[in-house]
């Protein structure tokens, strides 16, 4: 990763930290994403007293607002130039029915249209002709997901939590399914690849009460998982493996290879059909473009 430029959303703590202190020791100049900048230069400081020498800057960015994407998108055009490695790690989970500033579902706005709307912008700032990476953190929900495309922002079905959180991640992976589709077919060195944690102690499910059951059933399962939840050091694996490893291909999924994949050496994970549909990735692709207003561009540097 010796000169080469690597955004990581979400980077001020858990996974998205983990990983930006892994590229930033082996060589990488880090871009950290962070909704707060405050808490996003504690984490640099933090970083750069754990990897001396590195280099790290951090720039705001809140995904779920349109405008903070493209405001992003502009500083990182500005500041940075070129870009070797875009992480979408940031996420949030579990939250009650709220609506961004132009409608969008919360957790739909930041866990994809947000990412989908970054990944599409930066596409023109990759290295020309140099093998480069966007790597999407999905995550085991993935799997009991539903992509209602006619009724996605849900408006008209009540509205779920988990469900919410569920959908929001399959449509991260059936558009990093997608995305490679059309990157391969444009030709180029870009390639886009997926990964999960498993089942990690991390601050976006610490506290949560989908992370903390209070009924007998959900605490005697919490019970039985426990010993085996990674610490967000060990949950970053599969995600820097999709991002450094040489052996991938783009469309690979990886993630924890140990019991139901919650934790364990990186391997390939298992992903839903659906995410692999091509034609419910069309269409996808297609409501995500009329939704964030974002285009695949025609041509990129890579």
């Amino acid at each position: 990763m010796e000169d080469k430029v690597a955004i990581i959303t979400g980077a001020n703590s858990g996974i998205g930290y983990q990983t930006a202190l892994d590229l930033a020791r082996r060589g990488a100049t880090v871009v950290m994403a962070c909704r707060s900048e405050e808490r996003g230069e504690e984490a640099r400081a933090r970083l750069l007293a754990e990897a001396p020498g590195s280099t790290a800057l951090v720039l705001r960015l809140d995904l779920s607002e349109p405008d903070s994407v493209q405001a992003f998108c502009r500083e990182v055009e500005a500041q940075v130039g070129v870009i070797d490695l875009l992480v979408n790690n940031a996420g949030i989970v579990g939250v009650p029915l709220a609506r961004n500033s132009v409608g969008h579902e919360l957790q739909l706005a930041t866990n994809y249209l947000g990412p989908f709307a970054l990944t599409c912008t930066l596409l023109p700032r990759f290295r020309p002709g140099a093998p480069s990476r966007i790597v999407n953190v999905g995550s085991l929900a993935h799997r009991l997901g539903k992509l209602r495309l006619d009724d996605f922002n849900w408006e008209r079905s009540a509205y779920s939590t988990f469900g919410a959180y569920a959908r929001s991640k399959l449509a991260l992976l059936a558009f990093t399914v997608e995305l490679n589709r059309r990157l391969e077919r444009r030709g180029g060195a870009i390639r886009a690849l997926a990964s999960h944690p498993g089942v990690a102690a991390t601050d976006i499910g610490r506290y949560h009460h989908l992370t903390n059951p209070r009924n007998r059933v959900g605490r005697w399962i919490n019970e039985r998982i426990a010993a085996r939840i990674a610490s967000a050091a060990e949950a970053a694996g599969p995600t820097i493996h999709a991002a450094c490893a040489e052996a991938v291909r783009g469309g690979d999924f990886f993630g924890p290879g140990g019991w139901l994949e919650l934790g364990g050496p990186v391997a390939p994970a298992r992903l839903s059909p659906l995410a692999r549909d091509e034609e419910l990735g069309r269409r996808l692709w297609a409501l995500s473009e009329a939704m964030t207003g974002v285009r695949f561009p025609a041509s990129s540097a890579g």
